[in-house]
């Protein structure tokens, strides 16, 4: 593997043309995934300083993607993907109550803005 990706980068190989590109096709795939990975699903700040760290940050990327994807595919979202709004739309079918958690959390947090502009917000449950 390492002799061939050796070949592969040496200027003494000549490659030709269409090697090199079906390559490059691949090589930007991948790093469209991690990229994707990485940012739009904050795992760029999971530590991965152990090999067990790092086969932790595989299989929650691996699974947030492949979660995400699945939730566009089955959904009515338009035909361009768009990562941050596939991933919301998991993250809200999926566990709905984290959702309602973290808004009720902005709530509580910006109570006291809303309360300077004269504005009061009281959240009670309603059994339904």
């Amino acid at each position: 593997m390492v002799s061939l990706l050796k070949d592969m980068l040496s200027l003494r190989n000549h490659n030709q043309a269409s090697t090199i590109s079906w390559w490059g096709k691949r090589r930007w795939k991948i790093e469209g995934w991690f990229k994707t990975a990485k940012y739009r699903f904050g795992l760029d700040k999971f530590g991965q300083g152990t090999l067990l760290g790092i086969y932790r940050w595989l299989v929650l990327s691996i699974t947030a993607y492949l979660l995400a994807y699945w939730t566009y595919l089955s959904s009515c979202l338009p035909d361009s993907l768009d990562w941050g709004q596939a991933a919301f739309l998991a993250l809200s079918t999926f566990l709905p109550h984290l959702v309602l958690s973290l808004l009720l959390l902005d709530i509580e947090r910006l109570r006291p803005l809303a309360l300077s502009h004269g504005i009061d917000i009281n959240i009670s449950i309603c059994k339904i």
